[in-house]
């Protein structure tokens, strides 16, 4: 294993499993913290068709893009936290070939080039703190490089990527009195910050527990975490084949493995970040047209499956799917994005890339009204493609997860009191075809991530 970790300290490894965009990881030899470089050819370059991709015997990766063109250009990306070492600062840079254009980056004082060993050279633009790592699964870190509008960048300039590299953070003297200081609140009894920290939310409570040693004691309470969980957590303990030594122990437990509720028609969970509920339907008690012949769709079992049966649709002319739930399993005050969870065979015959109508509402208002596709058409850029793309521009197209399903939103809503009905439809009627291929798990309710 000491092999192993060196071998990571000085020889990057190259992988595609840190989602979508391939990327470079590497160790710090002193800390083991990673420093994770995502390559150049995967992040999404203004005015494409004016870069090319090349092999630079320099690079780690196999290719990297260089500007054909002079223009100007903006440059955008993403990273999940989650790939990056917890409680760590993290400086963000681009990794470039030296051109004379980077003499321009200096002169206009915008930032620093700097020198690196392995002959190319960076320019750091930004920092963050990664927390604790204490971060939902969907939280992501976006950047993003925007040209000098009144320059153009000439041809040859080469970006073999964008470097998350942890940074050693140098203490003023300030930071040296505070360090020195015992806080206030120490003086207080560890019960009564427990109960403070209680009226905050799971992501506060860890933040709060790096202030200090009587904090780090406080948040470790029951007080604490029984407070994050639902009322009846007691009934969902059986579910699981262990013996929890903590209330906290068991919410982390509630938020990575969803237990089956409601005899088994329904998954539950909680959003790591904030403790709010998290409902998964099974379709088994849902209204589907067709649901109950088995030439048109039967019901399977998959061991990567949630439910104990899920709906295959074989093969129908026309599709309707309609239930609802009363909001009492939700958390009040808060607003749900809803999504259907499924997969697709053989391309999902005359179903996977047309429009499909599906709705979202409170009974007894008007629901919102969508389109969704259950694949999609291929993006083009031209031509008759480039028309059709901008036909179907409003139709929202499904989203991979990380549980290997896909998933498409069929809309909002807010759930006041927790004392409402809430339903939800997808229709499919307006071809003739026959239709097969869908695969359900069943519909999603969590809370909206705010835009």
């Amino acid at each position: 294993r000491n092999v192993l970790f060196f071998a990571f300290c000085f020889a990057p490894l190259v992988s595609t499993t840190f989602g979508s965009a391939s990327a470079s990881l590497s160790l710090d030899k002193a800390r083991g913290t990673r420093t994770i470089t995502l390559s150049g050819k995967e992040l999404d370059l203004t005015f494409s068709t004016f870069w090319r991709l090349i092999s630079d015997p320099d690079s780690r990766f196999e290719e990297v893009p260089q500007l054909a063109t002079g223009i100007p250009f903006k440059i955008y990306g993403v990273l999940k936290p989650k790939f990056l070492s917890p409680d760590t600062h993290f400086g963000v840079g681009v990794i470039v070939h030296e051109t004379p254009e980077g003499a321009k980056w200096e002169r206009l004082e915008l930032t620093k080039l700097e020198k690196r060993e392995d002959g190319w050279v960076e320019a750091k633009f930004g920092e963050f703190l990664n927390d604790g790592g204490f971060m939902d699964d969907r939280d992501e870190i976006w950047f993003r490089i925007s040209e000098i509008k009144y320059s153009y960048w000439t041809p040859g300039f080469i970006i073999q990527g964008i470097e998350f590299r942890p940074v050693k953070k140098i203490p003023d003297a300030g930071d040296l009195m505070h360090a020195t200081m015992p806080s206030p609140f120490d003086s207080l009894p560890v019960d009564c910050i427990s109960t403070i920290i209680s009226f905050t939310s799971p992501r506060d409570a860890c933040v709060a527990a790096s202030v200090s040693k009587t904090f780090e004691s406080a948040v470790k309470s029951d007080t604490v975490w029984e407070k994050f969980l639902p009322s009846e957590y007691s009934s969902l303990i059986p579910q699981y084949s262990r013996v929890f030594l903590s209330k906290k122990e068991l919410y982390f437990a509630l938020c990575d493995d969803p237990v089956l509720i409601e005899d088994g028609k329904k998954s539950f969970w909680l959003e790591k970040a904030s403790g709010k509920r998290c409902i998964m339907l099974s379709l088994k008690e849902s209204s589907i047209t067709w649901g109950d012949t088995p030439q048109y769709w039967r019901w399977i079992s998959i061991p990567e499956s949630r439910f104990e049966k899920i709906a295959e649709l074989l093969n129908v002319c026309w599709f309707n799917i309609g239930d609802g739930m009363h909001t009492r399993y939700l958390s009040p005050r808060t607003h749900y994005s809803v999504y259907i969870v499924f997969k697709t065979k053989n391309g999902c015959p005359n179903l996977g890339d047309s429009p499909v109508d599906v709705g979202v509402g409170l009974v007894g208002q008007e629901p919102s009204q969508k389109l969704i596709y259950f694949i999609g058409p291929p993006r083009r850029g031209r031509g008759r493609g480039r028309r059709r793309e901008t036909e179907t521009r409003d139709v929202t197209r499904p989203e991979a997860r990380e549980d290997g399903w896909m998933e498409a939103e069929l809309g909002e809503f807010y759930n006041d009191s927790c004392c409402d009905d809430i339903s939800f439809s997808i229709i499919k009627t307006n071809t003739p075809h026959w239709k097969s291929g869908l695969i359900v798990q069943g519909i999603e309710f969590r809370p909206a991530k705010i835009r």
